[in-house]
C-alpha cells in the first residue's frame, strides 16, 4: 500500500488545484467562456507545469546530483525553463488568446506570466527532489550502518583472534628466516599482509583502487601456492589508467576474482583466468575471463566470499544506478564485467 501513496498524493495535489483554478478563474472572469472550452485553456497551463515538476523533480536532479555534476544541473534547469515557457507563451499567444481576457496583450505579458509561474512550480520542484534525495540518503546510510554492524558482530564472535593469528604468522616468518627458508618466509608475508587487508583496511567505506589491487595480487600470489608448476593453470593480470588517483569501495572485486578461480580451474586440463583493471575518465572496467570446466578444483564453497548475488545487492546500495554489471558464457569462457563510476 505504501508504493500507492505518493501517487495518490500526487494526483489529489494536481486535481485540487485543477478545480481550484477553475473555480477562481469562473469567478473573476478572467476567461472569456463564451469563446469556447476554456477549461482547456487551464488543462494545457497545468500540463505545461507538470512537465516542468516531473522532470526537475524525477529527473533531472536525481541525475546529476548521483553524478555529483551540479554545474550540469544548473544548466540543464536554466535552458529547459527557458525552452519550456517559450514553448508555452508560443502557444498561448498563437492558439490560446481567444479564450484569456479582451485587453490587446502582447507576447512578453504572455512569457513574463508563464515564468513567473513556472519559477514557482520549479522552487516546489527542486525543494520536493532534495527532501526526497535526503531521505533516500538517509535510508541508505542507515542499511550500510546495520550491514557494517552485523558483519562485524560476526566477527567479534569469531572463534580466533586476528591478532593471535597475525602474532602466530610472525612467529611463522621469523622461524623461516631463521633456518633460512626466505620463500616460505616471503609467502608468510604475504598471508599475513591478505589478512591485515582484510580485518583493518575493510573498516574504511573508501579505499584507493590501488590498495584493492595489490589485495588482488596477493590472493592471486597465495592461492597460487597450490598449485604445482606441472599444472597447466595461467593467470594473467593487467591495469591501465590512473588507478593512483580514485577511490573504491573495499573488498568489491574480489568476488569475481574468487568466483573465477572456483569454477574456471582444472589442473588436468588448460585453465586460464585473464584479469583486466582500466580506469578511464573516473569510470572503473573491470573483466574477469575464466575457462569452463565440468569440474572444478578452485576454492570451495566455504571460501566464495560475498558470492555474486550478495555483490550485486551491495552494488546496489554502495552504487545506485552507476554501475552496470554483466556476466555471460562464450565459447567455452566465463565472462564478467563490471562497469563503475568513481570517486576522486
Amino acid at each position: 500500500m505504501k508504493k500507492y501513496i505518493e501517487p495518490i498524493i500526487h494526483i489529489l495535489f494536481w486535481g485540487i488545484g485543477y478545480f481550484l483554478i477553475l473555480n477562481y478563474t469562473a469567478t473573476i472572469g478572467d476567461f472569456r467562456k463564451e469563446s469556447g472550452p476554456y477549461w482547456l485553456a487551464i488543462g494545457f497551463g497545468m500540463f505545461m507545469n507538470q512537465i516542468v515538476f516531473y522532470v526537475t523533480a524525477f529527473f533531472l536532479v536525481p541525475k546529476f546530483l548521483r553524478l555529483k555534476k551540479i554545474k550540469a544541473l544548473i544548466i540543464s534547469l536554466l535552458g529547459g525553463f527557458i525552452l519550456i515557457n517559450l514553448i508555452e507563451s508560443s502557444i498561448d499567444y498563437g492558439y490560446l488568446v481567444n479564450f484569456f481576457s479582451s485587453a490587446s496583450e502582447s507576447f512578453v505579458v504572455y512569457l513574463i506570466y508563464n515564468s513567473v509561474i513556472s519559477f514557482f512550480i520549479l522552487l516546489v520542484a527542486l525543494s520536493y527532489a532534495l527532501i526526497k534525495y535526503w531521505i533516500q540518503n538517509e535510508k541508505l546510510k542507515r542499511v550500510l550502518l546495520e550491514e557494517k554492524l552485523s558483519t562485524e558482530m560476526a566477527f567479534l564472535k569469531s572463534k580466533i583472534n586476528p591478532h593471535f593469528l597475525f602474532n602466530v604468522l610472525n612467529s611463522f616468518y621469523a622461524k623461516s628466516l631463521k633456518h633460512n627458508v626466505p620463500e616460505l618466509a616471503d609467502e608468510i608475508a604475504k598471508l599475513a599482509e591478505l589478512m591485515r587487508y582484510m580485518v583493518y583496511e575493510t573498516n574504511e567505506d573508501k579505499v584507493a583502487l590501488e590498495k584493492e589491487i595489490h589485495h588482488l595480487k596477493n590472493f592471486i600470489q597465495v592461492y597460487q601456492l597450490r598449485i604445482a608448476e606441472e599444472d597447466d593453470v595461467f593467470i594473467n593480470f593487467v591495469v591501465k589508467g590512473a588507478v593512483n588517483a580514485v577511490k573504491i569501495s573495499p573488498m568489491l572485486l574480489i568476488p569475481f576474482v574468487e568466483n573465477a578461480i572456483k569454477h574456471g580451474i582444472d589442473p588436468k586440463t588448460k585453465s586460464i583466468i585473464n584479469i583486466s583493471i582500466k580506469v578511464e575518465q573516473k569510470k572503473l572496467y573491470f573483466e574477469v575471463t575464466n575457462t569452463m570446466h565440468q569440474r572444478a578444483y578452485g576454492l570451495g564453497d566455504e571460501s566464495s566470499g560475498f558470492g555474486l548475488a550478495n555483490l550485486k545487492k551491495r552494488l546496489s546500495i554502495l552504487y545506485p544506478n552507476t554501475y552496470t554489471l554483466e556476466t555471460k558464457e562464450e565459447k567455452g569462457y566465463f565472462i564478467s564485467l563490471l562497469i563503475l563510476q568513481l570517486d576522486k
